[in-house]
């Protein structure tokens, strides 16, 4: 019996403590935020609770590190915003857990510049060798996309003999009535992204574009999307899946993420990345330090508080792996697709959050059980994929595989 703990219980955090607590494995899990109010939420409306409420400050390293000893953690599951990871990945190193995490800086680490590395790789760089030591594995970005994503691609990598391209696709056709507007994921992170640089890698190289306005496309996605404009965004397994080595020596040289926006998102990111909106260094206004970003995002509904009645469409988010086997070209697409109301109906969470959510919890599952050997700090295409790829679905994440061949006749 295991003992986990989850920082940040928003939508996508409840999602994660809700789908531990349904295996037995775990025998206590604590859910712990600045403002516990949905985890108290969680904990009140769980039959027989299993859970544990805290308040906690996960910038407070030497604080948590004493929680995560005290308590006996043993798996940390971090649904913070990114600017949190170094400080939760130290405590867990410094504590004696397992750590994982659904999305990576994408600029430099506070105090650090590395104007030539992606988060992900300072964080490879800086605690990799600290939880070999100590026998632990961190698993970064295993959420949805990245996460999900990139064991696709692992998959879809092991039944190839070459490869030449990884592309991350995600399309979402939602609709939220009674706001006017909202988002279905942290809406920080997404402002964030689509203002940053992207980061991706053509011609075997790590590149940069201009935001929202690089490897612009319309992509067909399975019906009922069909065809929607995609852009590359920041993302990190834009960059990691077309530089992990294995794929490298197998041919790839080129990876993307793309992300696909109406009209109406386009032009609000646009205002806000022109106005600094969407950047974290605090500014003084009237005597008062405030990061732009959260005052941007402040008067916007919580995902969490986004009910099952206000929400239609569908998402579909997964990896399109092109290469050849057996002398053949062959292209797999493998993605996630689900609808959103049923969803809501099915999980009392968006699918943004239930697809977000899954993956790691099923990691740490993975973990504390000893299905998961691998040791050091890593990213999710360094996992065997077929034991996530048989249990994604029967978990509540829907996986299709698509296959195209191509034959000279």
């Amino acid at each position: 019996m295991a003992i986990a703990l989850v920082l940040g219980i928003g939508g996508v955090g409840s999602v994660i403590g809700k789908k531990l607590h349904e295996w037995d494995c775990f025998e206590k899990i604590h859910l712990a935020d600045l403002d516990p109010t949905f985890a108290e939420q969680l904990h009140k409306a769980t039959k027989n609770s299993r859970y544990q409420v805290h308040s906690v400050n996960a910038m407070e390293t030497a604080k948590l590190t004493e929680f995560i000893k005290t308590n006996k953690v043993d798996v940390t599951l971090n649904a913070c915003p990114c600017l949190a990871n170094h400080s939760i990945l130290q405590a867990c190193a410094d504590g004696g857990s397992h750590y994982i995490d659904m999305a990576a800086d994408i600029y430099s680490p506070p105090g650090k510049q590395r104007p030539t590395k992606n988060s992900f790789e300072a964080e490879i760089e800086k605690f990799d060798h600290q939880f070999r030591d100590k026998n632990l594995t961190g698993v970064l970005c295993m959420g949805m996309d990245p996460g999900a994503v990139n064991v696709f691609a692992r998959w879809a990598m092991d039944r190839l003999d070459t490869a030449q391209s990884i592309r991350v696709l995600d399309a979402d056709n939602a609709e939220v009535k009674g706001y006017r507007f909202a988002v279905l994921f942290n809406p920080e992170t997404l402002f964030e992204e689509l203002g940053a640089v992207p980061y991706y890698v053509k011609n075997g190289r790590v590149t940069s574009g201009r935001p929202l306005e690089t490897e612009v496309e319309w992509i067909r996605f399975p019906d009922p999307i069909g065809l929607m404009k995609g852009y590359a965004v920041a993302h990190e397994e834009g960059v990691s899946l077309g530089t992990y080595p294995p794929f490298v020596a197998k041919g790839v040289n080129h990876s993307v993420f793309k992300y696909t926006l109406s009209d109406k998102v386009y032009h609000l990111a646009k205002s806000v990345s022109i106005l600094d909106l969407d950047k974290w260094k605090k500014v003084k206004v009237d005597g008062v330090e405030v990061s732009p970003i959260r005052v941007a995002c402040a008067s916007l509904p919580k995902p969490a508080q986004i009910g099952p009645t206000v929400v239609e469409g569908y998402s579909c988010v997964g990896a399109e792996v092109r290469g050849t086997k057996d002398r053949k070209r062959v292209e797999y697409f493998v993605y996630a697709m689900d609808n959103h109301r049923e969803a809501y109906e099915v999980h009392g969470y968006s699918l943004t959050e239930v697809q977000t959510g899954i993956p790691p919890a099923l990691t740490a599952k993975f973990l504390v059980t000893n299905k998961i050997q691998e040791r050091g700090v890593m990213m999710p295409e360094a996992l065997e994929p077929d034991l996530f790829m048989e249990n994604f679905s029967r978990e509540g994440l829907k996986i299709f595989v698509e296959k195209r061949e191509v034959e000279r006749l």
